[in-house]
Parts: C-alpha cells; structure tokens; sequence
C-alpha cells in the first residue's frame, strides 16, 4: 500500500490549522490574496520565495514543510 501524494501544501494546511491560523491570516501575511493561494493548492506547489516566507512566519524550516512529500 501506499501513501497519498502529499504536497507541501497539505503541510502547511496542516501547520496552520495546529497554530490555529487561517488561510485568509496566511495570505494577509504572505501578501497574496485568497485565489493566488488556492491556484497554489491546486498545482500543489508555491514560488520558493513564499515558501521560505512560509517557513519563517510558521516558524518553522523548509525541511519539516516538505516532509513525506513524493517527489517524482
């Protein structure tokens, strides 16, 4: 069996919501509207500039973000 491709999208899904964050507070402060980050969800990848931003206001490395992501 295997797993589910995991994006570092879903890491981070799962980063904000166990900080008790929103997407709209992770927009507000990635500087980007509502619909960019979704366009991001649905490729399932994000310019590396936000990620690491990401990383930094999740406090947190892109290293953890990017766990149990199969990349092929």
């Amino acid at each position: 069996m295997s797993k589910a491709n995991i994006t570092i999208l879903d890491n981070i899904s799962g980063e904000i919501r166990r900080r008790g964050m929103t997407q709209d507070n992770l927009c507000d402060l990635l500087g980007v509207d509502r619909r960019t980050y979704a366009n991001w969800q649905t490729k399932g990848e994000m310019p590396a500039t936000k990620l690491l931003k990401c990383a930094s206001i999740l406090n947190c490395s892109v290293d953890y973000l990017a766990r149990d992501v199969n990349v092929n």
